[in-house]
């Protein structure tokens, strides 16, 4: 599974780093030679602090072929703690998806292992507090999913298009269910270790891979719960700026498993919105999310660049009335109630699509639709605080998630 390449550990190094143990952390990386160190750190001092048994617990690095001091700084690191660590290449693609595949593949051959759990390589509000959480978190439900406050300007993809079709989908509402730390059961890791949709969905070998973790928890009905994990600091982006392959490559990810798995969330019976149960013990610090810094003509622009170049798409994805009450007042943006129906008839469209090309000229024109709903939003929440903004993201799901028999009649023909 592991060729040999300078700088990182090969199979035997791995094999030693892994056989007989229970609990593994695994950190996808890429140039974080700035921040990677604080992880480990927090890590080895939660399992010392919490007692687990340091001598059943490692540490897996997965690296994306880093140009900083990454691979440096963790071999540094290695060499000062207790818990075994290895770090190996991501030879599975070129981004993150393909890293964590890598660490489940890796964990999937050692069945002593019972508990995997992924973290962030960019992570500034990690604590030791994380490490019990998860693991308690994953011994006694299964599948652990991250509960953070985050800036009102933060998390726009989960807030506006993972987390209403995710509670959509299954009447489950996963607040952050493309958050990046993630506790795993055996009886996940080995789904997703043996499952071959990852190659039919390629875009979990990249940002995709979250949603593709989340929805396959949900589809396999592992026990779920949300672990409070207080504010999430990490390296935050304009969304205007320097989200859009990320957008694409989650929402790819979501529509595509949202059609994999039809089968299972068409057929269930959904009374209402249920929420995880939370765990919150022991209690992290908590600290104020940082600010995100968001340029509103920036989002218009690319709204209205949209509304050009796909006119006729939009057309034909929405009718011709919906483009004539957008044109109308391009300035408004698009509300939340329209939102839904354009996830609605997108991933219609997208289900639809014959080609892959075709796919990702849809991805790319709603990239440009949530621009408008962002900027509608911006301009919404601009006066309000934090919490008092998360009410209009929880309008949100509840828009999207009052459409649920229509998108069963419209993905499922049921």
């Amino acid at each position: 599974m592991l060729p040999s390449i300078a700088g990182y550990d090969g199979e035997d190094f791995v094999e030693k780093v892994l056989a007989g143990k229970e609990i593994v952390f695994g950190i996808p990386s890429k140039n974080v030679a700035h921040t990677i160190g604080f992880v480990i750190h927090n890590i080895v001092e939660g399992l010392e602090k919490y007692s687990f048994r340091l001598d059943k617990t490692a540490i897996v690095v997965a690296d994306g072929f880093s140009i900083d001091s990454t691979v440096e700084v963790v071999k540094a690191f290695r060499t000062k703690i207790k818990v075994p660590l290895a770090i190996v290449p991501n030879i599975l693609s070129r981004g993150k998806g393909g890293a964590m595949k890598l660490i489940i593949d890796l964990v999937a051959r050692y069945d002593t292992i019972d508990t995997l759990v992924f973290v962030d390589s960019d992570l500034r509000s990690i604590s030791p507090q994380w490490v019990p959480l998860f693991i308690n978190g994953v011994r006694e439900y299964g599948f652990v999913a991250p509960f953070y406050m985050r800036h009102k300007y933060d998390a726009t993809i989960t807030n506006f298009i993972a987390r209403p079709l995710t509670t959509m989908a299954y009447g489950i509402d996963v607040r952050q269910p493309i958050g990046g730390d993630f506790g795993l059961n055996r009886e996940l890791v080995e789904y997703l270790a043996e499952t071959d949709l990852w190659y039919h969905n390629y875009w979990s070998l990249l940002f995709g891979v979250d949603i593709f973790i989340t929805h396959s928890a949900l589809y396999k009905d592992v026990g779920l719960c949300e672990a409070d994990l207080k504010a999430k600091i990490h390296e935050a982006k304009d969304p205007a700026l320097g989200l859009k392959n990320m957008f694409i490559e989650v929402t790819g990810s979501l529509y595509t498993i949202l059609l994999e798995y039809s089968d299972k969330w068409c057929s269930l019976r959904v009374n209402g919105i249920k929420h995880p149960p939370l765990i919150n013990k022991p209690s992290p610090p908590s600290i104020e999310p940082w600010e995100v810094r968001v340029d509103f003509e920036r989002a218009f622009n690319e709204y209205i660049l949209g509304l050009n170049k796909y006119r006729d798409l939009y057309t034909k994805m929405l009718g011709p009335r919906f483009i004539t009450e957008i044109l109308k007042n391009p300035r408004q943006g698009i509300d939340g109630s329209l939102w839904s129906i354009i996830l609605l008839k997108s991933l219609k469209m997208y289900r639809e699509a014959y080609k892959i090309s075709l796919r990702k000229t849809i991805l790319d024109s709603l990239y440009h639709l949530w621009q408008g709903r962002l900027y509608n939003y911006y301009n919404t929440v601009y006066e309000l605080d934090t919490k008092e903004a998360y009410k209009i993201v929880e309008e949100e799901i509840e828009n999207v998630f009052s459409l649920r028999k229509e998108f069963i009649e419209e993905i499922c023909g049921l």
